[in-house]
């Protein structure tokens, strides 16, 4: 074998070796993972993939289920992977558009260079934050911080007063209704950190939040059970159509704190308890009505029967 034979099959040798070493491999690798972008880089890097992906899924919304299908939805993009043959796994993750507040679902498609979608997986739906402490009614609490105080020695019957009014058992004293687009407060979440909670209304273009203080009193009889719910209490407006109380456990969500809307020491009044002789328990009872509503009077029906006048 001649000396340029024999340096030419070393030469063959090492780029065998060169090829088939482990740090060729990560070599191979390194540079397929460079495509991997997130967010605004992986808008930029793939435009036609994104936005192919985008499409599709506002197009094709039976995905996100009864909930969420009709609903404003925003999206954003997470990242975007390249695959072979000029395919790229698009992650986005999607909300409803307002009013609400909690974790985003997470989705992936697989787009192709044609902007074909070729798959398409949801991995999880948006998840609302909710006031899990709210939740927690037994038979013996109303939610949140609900105040049960001695009549003994704190309460006295005001004479005279309109808005405190005796039932068969029950004293009830409902304060004059107040609305607002919305109502922000503070209250505890499922791991008792104080937070701010917000509501609003359904049609938040025609309508408004009311809200309403109410205390109620066992002054003579033993143990009163109480049940409060969309059936406890019915306000009047000033044609005297009657409006329901607004769950304010299911409709709360977690918010941001704004001083236009946030109702000083508002507790929600909802649930069911015992109210034992000598106790009081103090909420606010909450109403959807039209902007601008006058109000007529309030009737209480849960475990009694009482109206109160406020015209």
């Amino acid at each position: 074998m001649t000396e340029e034979n024999q340096n030419e099959q070393v030469a063959d040798e090492n780029s065998q070796v060169a090829e088939d070493s482990p740090s060729a491999h990560v070599a191979d690798l390194n540079k397929e993972s460079a495509g991997f972008a997130f967010g605004n880089d992986a808008v930029t890097k793939y435009p036609d993939h994104v936005r192919a992906a985008l499409d599709y899924a506002a197009a094709n919304r039976y995905a996100y289920g009864p909930r969420f299908r009709n609903a404003e939805i925003n999206w954003n993009v997470v990242s975007v992977e390249p695959m072979s043959n000029n395919i790229a796994r698009v992650r986005v993750e999607f909300v409803p558009a307002s009013g609400f507040r909690g974790d985003p679902g997470i989705e992936y498609m697989d787009v192709d260079a044609g902007g074909a979608v070729l798959a398409r997986r949801q991995i999880s739906i948006p998840k609302e934050n909710s006031p899990v402490m709210l939740m927690g009614i037994t038979a013996f609490s109303v939610v949140l911080a609900v105040v049960l105080i001695s009549l003994m020695t704190v309460f006295k019957p005001e004479s005279g007063d309109p808005l405190y009014v005796r039932g068969r058992t029950l004293w009830i004293r409902a304060e004059e209704p107040k609305g607002q687009d919305y109502i922000v407060y503070n209250g505890a979440d499922s791991e008792g950190t104080i937070q701010t909670w917000a509501m609003k209304p359904v049609d938040e273009v025609l309508n408004e939040l009311v809200y309403v203080k109410v205390t109620l009193i066992n002054q003579t009889s033993g143990t009163v059970n109480l049940v409060i719910d969309e059936k406890a209490a019915t306000l009047l407006d000033g044609d005297l159509k009657t409006y329901l109380p607004v769950n304010t456990i299911t409709t709360a969500y977690a918010a941001e704190s704004t001083l236009q809307y946030n109702v000083p020491g508002f507790i929600p009044m909802w649930g069911s308890l015992k109210l034992n002789e000598g106790q009081q328990v103090v909420g606010m009872m909450v109403f959807e009505m039209p902007k601008g509503s006058s109000f007529t009077e309030i009737r209480w029906i849960a475990s009694d029967s009482a109206s109160i006048k406020y015209q």
